[in-house]
């Protein structure tokens, strides 16, 4: 212990010890005098700050090494929740209270989970994408806690899914999960048919407006959401244009932020588009471009619902139950990839933030590009 005279007259008194981990620290405490008795009480009283900090370090650790996932994840998910759109964090949380409160993985020490154990949670669905999507969030919790110094291995980046293997029937169905425009012709012919023919008024006016906004994805490759949360204040038919800069999170019932910044985008329309939007500005009672008679966005389980019956009034070639909104949007993607225009340009038309999604996911062979391939091939000289 050492003390040092201040300039208000009164003494300060500092005196070192380890802590737990090692660290060198201080603790200081004044008095009046430098006497005798003040030295005693100074170093009274600095032993007693001393195991205090010992102690509460000693609690600290304590509760740092008997952890729960549960306390783990709160922690956790006051920085995850920030970082994703509320629609995604509402199915993302709902995963996580599974795991903690379906399978009771909440009250067990974050230190003493095994990789055997998580590896038997995620074993237990069936369905190689769900081990997949459990296994991903697990990585990330737990490389949380190691980045926290919760834990000193990552025991989730032990667990093991299978690959997936795409069957050749399900390449066949990834394939054909697109129309062209002969076929999108055909499926509105039949969906016409189909309007007309419903019991009454309403349900035609319904029908009508579904199918305006089945076009206009098919038109403008917008996601549902996009389309859904569309708003006319965001529309300019005269310039032919359309901004998206929000979408319908069907899950919360609510207007959200989109998929990504890059989403965010101006579309040029084409003249069909804008007889697309005058239609249902002639019978728009709200502010949402595509909405039912009640003011309110369709839901995509109603377009995809219908769009279904549809397939099968029409008795068309493709198989009805494949048909949804998210095709509408393939098939945009795959006609603009047909007629030759650039990866950039379909990106920044679609929205798309990673390249690969483009080339990977929508760049789909149909017969058309099959023949063309044969033909260039007709067309080589002999070779010798």
């Amino acid at each position: 212990m050492y003390y040092k005279k201040l300039q208000n007259g009164k003494v300060r008194f500092f005196d070192t010890y380890k802590s737990l981990n090692g660290a060198r620290k201080q603790v200081t405490v004044t008095l009046e005098t430098a006497s005798a008795q003040s030295q005693r009480t100074a170093t009274k009283l600095l032993a007693q700050k001393i195991n205090r900090k010992i102690q509460s370090e000693l609690k600290a650790t304590e509760a740092f090494n008997n952890a729960t996932l549960s306390q783990v994840f709160e922690v956790y998910w006051n920085i995850r929740e920030q970082e994703i759109s509320p629609s995604y964090a509402y199915r993302e949380k709902k995963q996580f209270e599974n795991f903690l409160i379906d399978f009771e993985f909440g009250n067990k020490k974050i230190k003493s989970t095994s990789s055997i154990e998580l590896q038997k949670f995620v074993n237990f669905f069936d369905k190689p994408t769900t081990r997949q999507e459990f296994k991903r969030i697990l990585v990330q919790l737990f490389e949380f806690a190691f980045n926290m110094r919760y834990i000193d291995v990552n025991e989730a980046k032990r667990i093991r899914t299978p690959k997936i293997k795409q069957t050749i029937e399900q390449k066949e169905k990834r394939d054909l999960k697109f129309f062209t425009v002969g076929e999108f012709n055909e499926f509105v012919d039949a969906a016409r048919c189909y309007i007309k023919n419903l019991r009454s008024a309403y349900h035609r006016d319904l029908g009508f407006r579904r199918l305006l906004m089945l076009q206009f994805i098919f038109l403008t490759g917008c996601r549902y959401g996009e389309a859904a949360a569309l708003e006319w204040e965001n529309v300019d038919i005269l310039m032919r244009d359309i901004y998206i800069r929000q979408s319908w999170q069907s899950n919360l019932g609510k207007i959200g932020a989109t998929k990504n910044l890059q989403s965010v985008r101006h579309i040029a329309i084409d003249e069909r588009t804008a007889e697309i939007l005058e239609k249902m500005k002639a019978i728009s009672n709200c502010n949402f471009v595509f909405a039912t008679t009640h003011s309110q966005p369709f839901s995509n389980g109603a377009l995809n619902k219908f769009m279904k019956k549809v397939g099968d009034y029409g008795g068309m070639k493709k198989n009805p139950k494949n048909f949804s909104t998210h095709m509408l949007r393939h098939s945009h993607i795959t006609l603009l990839v047909l007629a030759g225009v650039s990866q950039k340009v379909i990106m920044d038309r679609v929205g798309h933030a990673n390249p690969r999604t483009t080339s990977e996911i929508y760049t789909h062979l149909i017969s058309s590009q099959k023949q063309q391939a044969v033909k260039i091939l007709n067309d080589l000289p002999l070779l010798v």
